[in-house]
């Protein structure tokens, strides 16, 4: 009986070592896929934050191209100015992705903040402005014009015209872009 007495607690550390073993494996694979879903948390808020910078870079760029409109005197010789086009002449659909159409005097720059001396945003957000004509609204077929009638340019009438703005903007990393179209409304 002695010699059966000393094998068996041998045998029960050897399975509370297997046991202990089994446990710290399922403890790190839970372990692992924790941290693996953080990670893609992380990656996704990053992704967000991202596409938020940008959207806000294509607003402000949308607001410089509205100030840049009512700063015109008039819509003639609209085409003169960097960024800005002729009715028909302005990128349309997939084009406007064209990065050609995000350089030069294809469009406007807009001067970018600073906050404690660094930019917030690596590229500068751009727009470009298309002429439109006068403005107008559609109801059903029907389409009437928005100018007043009736009065003429002496007794204080004036005439509405539309533009088409088309912004960019891109997020802190600049990975992540943002295009903003807007119709606007200026009476001359």
């Amino acid at each position: 009986m002695i010699g059966r007495q000393r094998n068996l607690p041998g045998l029960q550390q050897g399975a509370v070592l297997l046991t202990s073993l089994l446990i710290l494996l399922i403890l790190s694979l839970l372990a692992v896929s924790s941290m693996q879903n953080s990670s893609m948390q992380e990656r996704m808020v990053s992704a967000q934050r991202e596409g938020y910078m940008a959207m806000e870079g294509a607003e402000l760029a949308l607001r410089e191209a509205e100030l840049a409109i009512d700063a015109l005197a008039s819509p003639s010789g609209f085409a003169t100015i960097s960024g800005f086009y002729e009715k028909g002449t302005a990128p349309r659909g997939s084009n406007v992705l064209d990065t050609a159409n995000w350089t030069g005097g294809n469009s406007v720059s807009v001067t970018v903040p600073t906050v404690n001396g660094s930019a917030l945003f690596p590229e500068s957000p751009r727009y470009f402005v298309e002429f439109v004509g006068d403005a107008q609204i559609e109801v059903g077929n029907e389409s009437a014009d928005v100018n007043m009638t009736n009065y003429t340019h002496e007794t204080g009438a004036s005439v509405a015209k539309a533009f088409r703005i088309v912004a960019r903007g891109t997020g802190a990393t600049a990975e992540g872009q943002r295009i903003l179209e807007e119709y606007y409304r200026r009476e001359f």
